[in-house]
């Protein structure tokens, strides 16, 4: 139940083996270096300020021209992505931190990105050149060229009548004012006619004051020489070349594909660039020496010191001041087991780092209630093999890791405790040999005598989930107790703690007497336990003064009665979910054996099942967390922490593998 016990770290080295320093403390990973503040007032520390950031914002670039690069590639060589289960590249830390192929990969970037600006500049081209195309596009049947122009005697007009007046109506409009014109059609896009008007020069303007009511206006055809379908044959051959010049590039682009896996580690490259130099400006430095704080886990206090006493520094580690654990970075200890239930308690938050490190409490508890709500052998299996698969295959890291590994864990219980309450895809078993005219199986536990079966004894299986809910939240009082107890407030411990176990115990030994298991209460037992237990209940408003001691006790009972009656009940759930499960998958069975046809029942079956365990797998992983953050944690749990997060190795894209 302990927390990773942490040493305030201050270091003193010389400026000249800054850089190499920082480059260890990121290879032993078990350094947190804290922001410091420069203080100019203090005589001692006025020549120290942090130092500039040039090297930061360049690694910072570096990195987004890395991603920059990835995602052309995505874009333009898709197939050089790895496949979801593919394991990623193993390196070794000399050739993670090699410059050579780091600068090479850079360059690679930098040349992505040139020719993918040659290809947005490509494709504007072709949309302002296709533009062009649609403006000429209703002009494409007329052989007239696009810049005849007017003469003294005669005008030309290019322009546009709405569909909805007609041809016809302009002609006619254009009578009534003079005989001296001709009106040609050109081509129709969408309600507009294009048109030419060519009439005598004198009459220009009576034949646009009769266009006018109609909605005629004018087309803007500057620029263009010669016929619209000369202009037209023009554009599509720059199109053309502009096309073969851009399918060029791209082809260019996609031959980077190789170099995706140089890229994704340029990548975790420049991101171990960032850490350290962000690191590095968290330090207070002069032209000759800097100044270091953070903090180290103790139990790595050895290997730092030795790692140290490489450098010409100084350096001294001292225990936090209990004001100070407010401050303190948390790591919870854990092992091969604990360490996937991490997900678990950082969803929920971080313990503080005088509290207690719920992981080792909360796995059997989780692994079994999840387990519970699960049951069932084909589910849990097919859950165990599919993360057992997605980890070794891929080997996942963070959060999504451990969720896998806990996955493993839970599905393992699934088929665990679905072989023992008989379940196999709900009914399978009964229900497909039994459309067969077959008997069924007599696999013991699975199919005759299971030793829990919610589908036709529901009220045991809910029984049986309280007194489980019933055990947890025990043992969540035994740990608030030791709690208690360890802050040396023992008294508090046995008013607030104790008191209920008393009253608990008094109403087990009644239980026990009224079914006949036991005859205390013939000797005035568990009444006795009862009384005791009352009594110390009104210490409960020790604390309190006048009146406010009657509220503290009326308060007290009624909140223990009904939270830990309602944190019990809170346990059906499990019951619940488990009927559920089995429940719908019987229901798929039921509907896939009606017709009594194998392919028919199978199709059915495939699809209900796959719906069943997915919907099942987030409602159980939701319902079970739930247990632990509202009924288990609010017994004991102090939270508060801030994750520890040292400068260390920890690459997205590729593993680093040790080397001597």
């Amino acid at each position: 139940m302990a927390i990773t016990k942490m040493k305030r770290l201050r270091l003193a080295g010389v400026k000249s083996q800054q850089e190499e320093l920082l480059r260890r403390l990121q290879h032993l990973g078990c350094v947190e270096v804290d922001p410091l503040e420069p203080q100019p007032d203090d005589p001692d520390w006025a020549g120290l300020t942090h130092p500039d950031e040039e090297a930061l914002a360049q690694a910072r670039q570096d990195r987004a021209s890395a991603e920059n690069a990835l995602h052309i590639l995505k874009k333009y060589a898709p197939k050089a992505k790895r496949g979801l289960l593919s394991p990623r590249p193993e390196v070794t830390e000399g050739e993670f931190f090699a410059d050579g192929p780091y600068r090479a990969a850079l360059a690679d970037a930098a040349a992505l990105a040139d020719l993918e600006r040659q290809t947005a500049a490509l494709a504007s081209e072709q949309s302002k050149i296709q533009a062009q195309r649609d403006t000429l596009r209703p002009w494409l049947e007329l052989d007239l060229p696009l810049d005849t122009p007017s003469t003294p005697q005669t005008a030309v007009v290019f322009g546009m009548v709405p569909e909805k007046a007609g041809l016809e109506v302009a002609r006619a409009a254009l009578g009534e004012a003079t005989d001296l014109f001709e009106l040609i059609p050109a081509g129709q896009t969408g309600d507009l006619w294009h048109v030419v008007l060519v009439c005598h020069a004198s009459a220009l303007s009576a034949c646009e004051e009769a266009l006018r009511p109609l909605g005629f206006s004018r087309a803007s055809l500057q620029g263009w020489k010669g016929t619209a379908r000369e202009n037209d044959a023009r554009l599509a051959g720059e199109l053309a070349e502009l096309e073969s010049r851009r399918r060029e590039l791209t082809e260019r682009m996609a031959g980077y594909g190789p170099r995706l896996a140089a890229l994704e580690q340029c990548v975790d490259r420049a991101e171990h660039e960032i850490a350290r130099e962000e690191a590095r400006c968290r330090l207070l430095d002069s032209d000759a020496a800097f100044f270091l704080e953070g903090w180290a886990p103790a139990e790595a206090m050895g290997k730092l010191e030795q790692e140290l006493s490489r450098f010409v520094c100084a350096w001294e580690s001292q225990d936090p001041a209990p004001e100070e654990y407010p401050d303190v970075p948390v790591k919870l200890k854990s092992n091969l087991f604990t360490e996937p239930m991490t997900t678990i308690t950082e969803m929920y938050a971080l313990p503080a780092y005088d509290g207690v490190d719920p992981n080792p409490l909360m796995l059997p508890f989780y692994v079994f209630f999840f387990g519970f709500m699960f049951a069932d052998l084909a589910y849990g299996t097919i859950l165990a093999l599919a993360c057992i698969v997605i980890q070794v295959r891929t080997k996942p890291k963070g959060g999504f890791g451990q969720l896998v590994r806990l996955m493993i864990m839970c599905g393992i219980a699934s088929a665990v405790i679905g072989f023992f309450t008989g379940g196999f895809f709900s009914d399978f078993l009964a229900r497909f040999t039994g459309m067969l005219g077959l008997p069924t199986p007599q696999i013991p536990f699975l199919t005759v005598h299971p030793l829990l079966d919610v589908m036709n004894d529901p009220m045991t299986a809910l029984i049986f989930s309280l007194a489980v809910g019933f055990v947890q939240i025990m043992v969540g009082m035994i740990v608030k107790f030791w709690m208690l107890c360890r802050e040396g407030q023992v008294w508090d411990a046995v008013w607030d703690i104790g008191t209920w176990w008393v009253i608990f115990l008094g109403i087990a030994l009644l239980a026990l007497n009224m079914t006949g298991v036991s005859q205390v209460g013939s000797v005035g037992g568990y009444p006795v336990v009862l009384i005791l237990g009352c009594l110390m209940l009104l210490a409960q408003g020790r604390n309190g003064k006048g009146f406010g001691r009657v509220t503290a006790i009326v308060g007290a009972v009624y909140n223990g009665v009904t939270g830990y009656f309602g944190d019990v009940l809170s346990y059906s759930r499990l019951m619940v979910m488990m009927l559920a499960g089995s429940v719908i998958g019987q229901v798929f069975n039921i509907l896939g054996a009606m017709p009594g046809n194998v392919v028919f029942f199978f199709i059915v079956f495939l699809i209900g099942h796959a719906f069943n365990m997915a919907i099942n797998v987030i409602g159980t992983y939701v319902h079970t967390s739930r247990l632990q953050y509202l009924e288990f944690f609010k017994q004991f749990y102090k939270e508060g922490g801030r994750p520890w997060r040292p400068l260390c190795l920890n690459p997205q894209y590729v593993d680093i593998k040790e080397e001597n």
